[in-house]
C-alpha cells in the first residue's frame, strides 16, 4: 500500500512486534479511515514497566492499528466519539471533516491526536499546537475562542492538569466540548498527583523500539481514578462519557447554549 511506503515508522508497527501478538490482531471497520480489515497488536508500544502496571489492556488500546491508516484503538474511540456527538450522514472522520457543519467550527487541537491529525488537518477551523511550547495550563488565547479543543494522553503529563482544564473551559464558547483521553487507572478511587512517588515515564517503547523512542518520555505528573467525571465537573464542566476504564472517552461541556 502507498501509506505504508510513505510511513516507515507505521510499516515497523504492522510488522516488528512480540511473537504471538498475531493471536490478539482483530478485524473491524475503522472509525477513521472506514476501511474494513485487520487491526493490529503490538505490545512494544509500551515500556516493559508501564505495561506491567497497566497489563495487555493499555497495550492493545494503545496499539490495535488499523492497517490502512495505523490509527490506535483509542484514536478511533476518539473518532467514534466525535462522529456521534457532531455528523449528520458521516459514520467515520474522514466523512466527518467533509461535513458543512463541523468544517464550520473552531477546533484547537493540543498535541496530535496520533494519526488522527492527517484528517483533522482538513478543517479550515483547525488550530494545532504542542504542548509544552503552547502550555495547557496558561493558553495564549482570547476567552471563549473555541467550539471544539481536544486533547488526548497529555493532561497526565502538564504539572497541574485542574488548572489546564480550567483553561480549556475558559477557550471554549458556551456550549464548546473538550473531548479527551488520559490513562485512567480503573484500581484507583481518586485521582493522585505522583510527587512523592517513582518517576514514571510514557513514551517509551519495548522491545527494539526502546531504542528509537528512548528520547520521547514523557513525566507523569498525575495518575487519574475513578473520580475522573468529578475531576472534571469541579473545574466547571457538564460531563459525560464513552465506554469504561481504560476505553474511556471523556465529553466535557462548557454549560451554555451554543451558537
Amino acid at each position: 500500500m502507498a501509506r505504508l511506503r510513505d510511513d516507515p515508522g507505521l510499516w515497523l508497527l504492522l510488522h516488528l512486534r512480540p511473537f504471538g501478538d498475531r493471536r490478539r490482531d482483530l478485524h473491524g471497520r475503522c472509525a477513521v479511515c472506514g476501511a474494513a480489515g485487520r487491526q493490529v497488536m503490538n505490545g512494544w508500544v509500551l515500556s516493559p514497566g508501564v505495561r506491567v502496571r497497566y497489563g495487555d489492556a493499555l497495550a492493545a488500546r494503545e496499539s490495535l492499528f488499523c492497517e490502512r491508516c495505523g490509527c490506535s484503538l483509542r484514536v478511533r474511540r476518539i473518532a467514534e466519539t466525535l462522529v456521534r456527538l457532531y455528523g449528520e450522514a458521516a459514520t467515520t472522520l474522514a466523512a466527518l471533516v467533509r461535513e458543512d457543519a463541523f468544517r464550520e467550527l473552531r477546533v484547537a487541537e493540543i498535541n496530535s491526536v496520533g494519526r488522527m491529525h492527517a484528517v483533522l488537518a482538513e478543517l479550515p477551523g483547525l488550530v494545532h499546537v504542542e504542548y509544552p511550547e503552547e502550555d495547557i495550563q496558561a493558553l495564549s488565547w482570547d476567552d471563549a475562542s473555541f467550539d471544539l479543543v481536544l486533547t488526548s494522553e497529555t493532561l497526565e503529563h502538564v504539572p497541574e492538569p485542574r488548572q489546564a482544564l480550567r483553561e480549556t473551559l475558559r477557550v471554549l464558547r458556551p456550549g464548546g466540548r473538550h473531548v479527551f483521553t488520559v490513562p485512567l487507572d480503573p484500581s484507583l478511587e481518586a485521582t493522585r498527583s505522583r510527587h512523592g512517588l517513582p518517576a514514571e515515564h510514557h513514551g517509551r517503547g519495548g522491545g527494539p523500539f526502546a531504542l528509537v523512542t528512548r528520547k520521547a518520555d514523557m513525566l507523569v505528573h498525575t495518575d487519574f481514578g475513578r473520580d475522573l467525571p468529578e475531576v472534571v465537573r469541579a473545574a466547571g464542566f457538564e460531563v459525560e462519557t464513552d465506554g469504561e476504564g481504560l476505553g474511556l472517552v471523556v465529553v466535557a461541556t462548557r454549560p451554555g447554549a451554543s451558537g
